[in-house]
Formats: structure tokens, sequence, C-alpha cells
């Protein structure tokens, strides 16, 4: 419901352009401490009770966005969302992961990823309605509400599972060593290589513009929060739909097909959207960049799941989601000056130029050995 309203919310908080890109700046920083000590503890504690805590930590954040009295009141939300996504991306994955194997993956993740996205569906243009209706503090109530039903249904569920690991194994020791695993396959010049070069090269591109489409859409397109929210439902729709074809032609085909078109869709979109005059352009760009993001999500969890030990899994999702974010930290503020600097079209087609610098290296690169170890 949120998350395509934060930066128009922010404005109405009082930011001006270059502290919205500054508030997503330093959103950064805060999963860069934390996603891989998340996806260590999920490797621990096991998956199950990592998603209980994530989403405790996600309720705590849409009630600091409901009471904040102003923007920079509003930056601990991004720091306790931080901790909720260190903890839910990596354990999501790996669970599937770890119940999957090479034959059926990328299926997997491609139903599951379409039925959580369903949400992205109706939540975006209930959000947008809330938020035009009731005003942007009932939205982020709501939201607290949704995220702690969650954790008590998780809660629930690890109350029926094999208790945790020992708690030594919550140790200097064992952190150190994951992490020197993964600092071993990074290091190699393989296919974990190859993930972060492509995967950073991409972020830098994508963030450098995705947090002011929705302020272009409102303060230059005239577009209105409920149509707003609608747009972002049409990407979560194109998610849906896209995902399961997408996981089954990383059964049928290889991952790095499903990722260089995913790629090739998201850069289209960009361009679209530089380019669109009406609420029809801008929804064909919401809808190819929920396309794209239906073909990359289960191709790259499908090739680091190939690429990466089972034991290492968790870290490895959650090193990956790391890497991204210290490549792109200053992204947004950069976006947001050439957006002041140059016309706010400017960091929709430099995302463009530089997304296309990723086409190739995916192809030639994105492939997995055949003595790569098996990760069931």
């Amino acid at each position: 419901m949120t998350a395509v309203q934060v930066p128009v919310y922010l404005r109405e908080l009082g930011a001006n352009i270059g502290q919205i890109g500054l508030f997503f700046t330093i959103s950064l920083v805060f999963p860069l401490l934390l996603r891989i000590f998340g996806g260590w503890l999920s490797d621990t504690i096991g998956r199950l009770r990592a998603l209980f805590l994530g989403s405790a930590a996600g309720a705590i954040t849409y009630a600091v966005y409901a009471f904040a009295p102003s923007w920079q009141a509003a930056l601990p939300g991004p720091a306790f969302l931080a901790c909720a996504t260190a903890l839910i991306y990596p354990s999501y994955k790996a669970y599937i992961a770890d119940l999957t194997n090479d034959s059926n993956r990328g299926r997997f993740f491609g139903i599951t990823d379409g039925v959580i996205r369903f949400a992205w569906v109706i939540g975006p243009p209930v959000g947008g309605l809330i938020g035009q209706a009731l005003g942007y503090r009932t939205m982020f109530l709501a939201s607290f509400g949704s995220y702690a039903v969650a954790a008590l249904l998780f809660l629930s569920l690890t109350r029926k599972t094999s208790k945790p690991a020992a708690a030594s194994m919550l140790s200097w020791p064992s952190l150190k060593s994951s992490f020197l695993e993964m600092g071993a396959l990074i290091l190699a010049g393989g296919l974990v290589t190859w993930i972060l070069i492509v995967d950073g090269v991409r972020d830098i591109a994508f963030k450098l513009s995705f947090d002011l489409m929705p302020v272009y859409l409102s303060d230059i397109a005239g577009i209105s929060k409920t149509d707003i929210g609608i747009l972002d439902g049409l990407f979560g729709l194109a998610i849906v739909l896209s995902t399961f074809p997408a996981g089954v032609l990383v059964d049928k085909v290889s991952e790095r097909l499903g990722i260089v078109l995913g790629l090739l869709l998201m850069i289209l979109s960009r361009l679209v959207f530089a380019f669109a005059n009406g609420f029809g352009g801008f929804a064909l760009s919401w809808i190819l960049l929920g396309m794209g993001g239906g073909l990359l999500d289960p191709a790259g969890s499908s090739l680091i799941a190939r690429g990466v030990p089972s034991r290492l899994r968790g870290i490895a999702y959650g090193l990956v989601a790391t890497s991204l974010g210290i490549f792109s930290l200053p992204a947004p503020w950069i976006g947001s000056q050439i957006w002041q600097s140059v016309n706010p079209r400017a960091p929709f087609l430099i995302t463009v130029i530089l997304g296309l610098l990723t086409i190739f290296p995916a192809w030639k690169k994105l492939v997995v050995p055949p003595q790569a170890e098996k990760a069931e």
C-alpha cells in the first residue's frame, strides 16, 4: 500500500526534491548494515523464526511513519524496514531454495513470487484510495496492522516446528566462518562474482530514477494519488502474470535468458516513462517494469541457489542485496541533483544508458558451470 506513496508523503511533510533524494540515500545505509547479518541469522536460527522477527520489525516501521511530524522524524522508519527486509528477504528465498531442486526451482520461485506479489495488485490502489480519502497516516496505520498479523502468523508457525540451532551457534566464529566461505566465492571470479557485478551496475542505473518516478507523476505529469496507486497496481499485476512463465523459462532454457529479457524490459520501461504524455504512456511503462521484474526475480533467485551451497544460502541472498546497496548508495541523491541541474527527464534517460551496459556481461557470464556444487 505504501511504497509508491512514501515520496509524496515526504512532500506533504515539507521535504523538497533534494531532501527526498537525501532521505532515500540515507535510507539505503541501513540495509547495508543489516542484510548480511540477517541472512546469517536465517541460516542459524531457522527461516521461520527469522521471518517472525522481520515481520515484527516491519510493524514498527509503519507506526513510525504514521506518527512522524516531519520528514526528518520519518527516518527511523527505513531503519526498522531494513531490519524487516534483512530477515525476511533471505529467509524467504532460502526457504524456497531448500525445498526445491534444479529441475523445478524456477517454477517454484515463479509461483511463490506471483502469489506473494498478488498483494501488489491490490495494495497500491487501496493505499492510494486510503491516502486520498483519509490521509497518509491512516494508510500507514493500516500497513502496521497488516505486518502485525503477519508476525502473529509466523509466530504460530515457529511453535509447530523443531527448536532452533543451539544458541552457541550464534557466535563470532560461526559468523566469521560463513563470511570467509562467501568471500572465497566472491573473489574466485566465477558465477557469484559476475552476479554481483551485473546486479551492481543494474541497481545503480535503476536507483538513479526509481524514487523520483512518483514525484515526476505528481509534480510534472499531474497524476493524482489514486492514479499513482493504480499505476503501481498495474506494476504488481504485470509481475504476478509474468513470474510463473518466467519460472518455466528458467527451468526449460536458462536463468541467463530470463535475466537478459528482464533487463531489456526494464530499460524499455524507463525509456517509455521519459517520453510519456499521459496516463496511458505511464501505465505502459509501469507494466513493462513489472514484466521485467517478474522475469528477473525467479531467474536471479534460481541462479544464486545453484551457485551457492545450501548452508550459505541465507547469507548469500543477504550479501547480494547488500552489495547492490553499496554500489547504488548515492544513486537517489545523484538522480535528484540531475533532476534539478539538467531537467526532470534526464535521470530516466541516464538510467536507460547505464542499463544497456549490463546486457552483454549478463549473457556471457551468468552461466552455471558444470562443476558447481549442488545445493541440495
